[in-house]
């Protein structure tokens, strides 16, 4: 079987499984993913990995509907032990996602995240099969290379999307992460990863009135749209009052 036909099966199957779900939990569709390592590519707190590498389990004690896992694992950017969890639904064709990872993440990372004072946990809220092929990818990357691979597809978001095949796009990054040509295929061929990524979805919908892209819960507050860094302030300052590392 040719390379081309590979990549239209695999994505052909998420189109017609996938979908399904998509639209039948509401207005947008909702998903998850796993790391522990920050924007540039550096890990951020090597104390958050096990032993297998994957990113400490998400401590939302008094969050509500957040305490729903994710099946996959988290994928974390941040200190494990800080006083503010935000928690990010997100879908990687969303141009406003790209925007807040573009623009406002890097100076929330410098601001808080760097000084040990937040936390940010990425889940996939996907709305398209392209989307959820990326959430999918994110997961079959190497633990400590999933924040930098998520980083990179919003950044070159317009170039992957837009490109004549966005597949073949996907599967270039893809490689560039690690993964081959046969890893790629049966990545996007595996059911439990694809159920996973459902089941987030109906979550985050059903459970926490997830219904557009970013929505983001600051210790359990709403806030939704690619706000700027004053709204984010606005909750989390008075979080991390007398902590270390405060300004």
């Amino acid at each position: 079987m040719s390379k081309q036909n590979q990549i239209i099966i695999a994505i052909a199957i998420i189109a017609i499984i996938g979908l399904t779900a998509l639209f039948g939990t509401g207005d947008n569709a909702p998903q998850q993913v796993q790391v522990t390592q920050d924007v540039t590519g550096e890990m951020s707190d090597e104390s958050n990995q096990n032993e297998a590498g994957a990113a400490a389990p998400l401590d939302t004690s008094g969050l509500g509907p957040l305490e729903t896992p994710n099946p996959l694992g988290e994928i974390m950017l941040g200190a494990r032990n800080t006083p503010v969890t935000i928690v990010e639904y997100s879908s990687l064709t969303c141009p406003h996602c790209g925007a807040f990872h573009r623009e406002t993440l890097p100076d929330l990372k410098e601001k808080y995240i760097d000084k040990g004072l937040v936390k940010i946990y990425f889940r996939p809220f996907p709305f398209d099969p392209y989307a959820t092929a990326g959430a999918m990818l994110a997961h079959c990357v190497a633990p400590k290379a999933r924040v930098t691979f998520l980083d990179i597809l919003f950044k070159r978001q317009q170039q992957w999307i837009q490109a004549e095949q966005p597949m073949d796009a996907l599967q270039g990054m893809a490689k560039q992460a690690g993964l081959s040509e046969g890893d790629f295929v049966v990545c996007l061929k595996d059911q439990n990863r694809l159920d996973g990524i459902r089941q987030m979805q109906t979550a985050a919908a059903e459970e926490l009135g997830v219904r557009s892209t970013p929505t983001f819960f600051i210790n359990g507050a709403k806030l939704e749209g690619n706000q700027p860094l004053a709204a984010f302030e606005k909750i989390i300052k008075p979080l991390v009052v007398g902590y270390e590392g405060t300004q």
